[in-house]
């Protein structure tokens, strides 16, 4: 089974969910607060309620828990869960008892009424056609099924972790002839983890973990091991599975991250499963994934903007050098001409009190013509917050309005005391001649010479000096950094 396509509506913090060409290997990134969590809930109550809308099902909310799922609490307004499901001939013949692969696509609409939840049925596609009643009682029979393949494994809760250990040892005392299996875990988690040599189950009730060839019980193992190990368990024990994973990097050190991503596009790439992963670990985000699902917050709600890492997209990365969590972790992206360093333009909007990290300011440098149109591609590919600093004349029209002119390089803002300081900082001295040129000539070409004189490429170092000047010169900052604050403000309200 597989979840194709994928549909939410007025759920929770997100305002609209639409997902599709869905791999088998899904990393959702976004800010805390966008919705990522509430995107596995989503998917996980769609799953595990997909015959609620045929079975009109209804039920009373006494403690005004499910109140909690209408987005702002505003219940006016149905949720929407949908997605299309496919099953292949082995999951139809074993159900239904037909040997035919299946897509059916299904919508249901969750009203909020005198305190009940009520499930209704707005859509339902076998196949792509509408359905006989015959045929909605076989596919009930097959959503059925697939409501019993889901299982979300959360970033930490005891209960669930209690679950499974018990699982595990269940799975020890599995007679003679299923004992294979056990093994084949162990084998699983010493491939995985070396410094684990085994693992065995003491008292027929404690894990206990073979870590550098010394006994450890699970419970006083490292909190790492100890989360490896219960993923692990679940993805060895989630074949034709979906498996929805919250945040799987928790105290996991970044080689496991690697290896684990590695592990689950194996499997994923073999049909053994399918995952959906919410993850803040630039490892996992560099790793080999199938789907990107990036949330997107406006000013109420969030949407969900989901790509293919293509050979396209690849090569844009490659053109431009940018690692892709650089642009997937941040949520505005400045591309500026070669007037403004970015290291200034950065500790300049610091000065007006935006701070790059907190509210996730990336800049780029364009040197030349194919990496602006590289940035533009990537732009629409991505659907970026982006911003154009200094290059209005060679964007299209549309974009004017995310486009900031730069007439002046950033050299000509620099006090002639910042640039001796900065100078005096990395060693150079400037002599009684160049003091004099200092008053005569704008100040790139002076800082060009004088460096020159040294044997010395100003522009190898040019965004070092920048980066000094920009610290400790109190300098009035052009008035152009209000008007990009501004749209930066704007850019991400948007």
């Amino acid at each position: 089974m597989r979840l194709a396509e994928f549909y939410a509506n007025n759920f929770r913090s997100l305002e609209s969910v639409e997902l599709r060409d869905v791999g088998g290997f899904n990393v959702i990134v976004g800010f805390n607060g966008y919705g990522k969590t509430n995107l596995l809930t989503a998917i996980y109550l769609y799953i595990k309620n997909l015959s609620a809308g045929i079975e009109k099902r209804s039920i009373e909310d006494k403690n005004q828990e499910y109140l909690l799922m209408w987005n702002s609490y505003d219940t006016s307004k149905p949720i929407l869960l949908g997605g299309r499901l496919q099953f292949n001939e082995k999951e139809v013949e074993k159900v239904v008892g037909k040997s035919m692969p299946m897509n059916i696509d299904l919508v249901n609409k969750l009203r909020y009424i005198n305190g009940y939840l009520e499930w209704d049925l707005d859509l339902i596609r076998i196949n792509g056609s509408v359905p006989s009643k015959d045929e909605i009682d076989q596919a009930k029979k097959l959503l059925d099924y697939a409501s019993s393949q889901v299982e979300y494994v959360p970033i930490f809760d005891q209960n669930y972790f209690d679950d499974v250990l018990n699982r595990i040892i269940g799975l020890n005392r599995s007679p003679i002839s299923l004992r294979k299996y056990w093994y084949d875990f162990a084998n699983l988690v010493s491939n995985t983890i070396p410094e684990v040599k085994g693992i065995e189950i003491w008292d027929s009730k404690k894990l206990v973990l073979n870590v550098y060839n010394l006994p450890i019980y699970i419970d006083l193992a490292a909190s790492g091991f100890q989360r490896i190990i219960l993923i692990l368990f679940v993805i060895w024990l989630s074949g034709n599975k979906i498996l929805l994973i919250e945040e799987p990097e928790v105290n996991m050190h970044p080689i496991m991250q690697y290896k684990m991503a590695k592990l689950l596009k194996s499997w994923t790439e073999s049909d053994v499963l399918q995952v959906f992963m919410t993850t803040h670990s630039p490892f996992i985000v560099s790793s080999d994934v199938d789907s990107f699902i990036v949330l997107r917050r406006g000013q109420t709600a969030s949407k969900a903007v989901n790509f293919q890492p293509t050979e396209d997209v690849k090569s844009a990365f490659s053109i431009l050098n940018v690692n892709i969590s650089d642009l997937l972790f941040n949520k505005t992206i400045i591309v500026t001409s070669e007037m403004a360093e970015p290291n200034v333009i950065l500790n300049w909007l610091r000065k007006l009190n935006v701070n790059p990290e907190y509210n996730g300011i990336v800049i780029y440098t364009v040197r030349n013509e194919l990496e602006l149109q590289t940035w533009l591609k990537l732009r629409n590919m991505l659907k970026l917050d982006m911003l154009f600093l200094g290059l209005c004349d060679k964007i299209d029209i549309e974009l004017k309005d995310s486009c900031l002119p730069l007439t002046k390089e950033v050299e000509s803002f620099y006090s002639k005391s910042g640039m001796l300081e900065a100078l005096k900082r990395i060693g150079i001295y400037p002599d009684e001649k160049e003091m004099r040129d200092l008053s005569r000539e704008d100040n790139a070409r002076w800082l060009i010479n004088v460096l020159k004189r040294r044997g010395l490429d100003y522009g190898t170092i040019r965004s070092s000096i920048g980066d000094i000047i920009s610290r400790i010169d109190s300098i009035e900052i052009p008035k152009e950094m209000e008007i990009l604050v501004n749209k930066i403000k704007t850019a991400q309200v948007i």
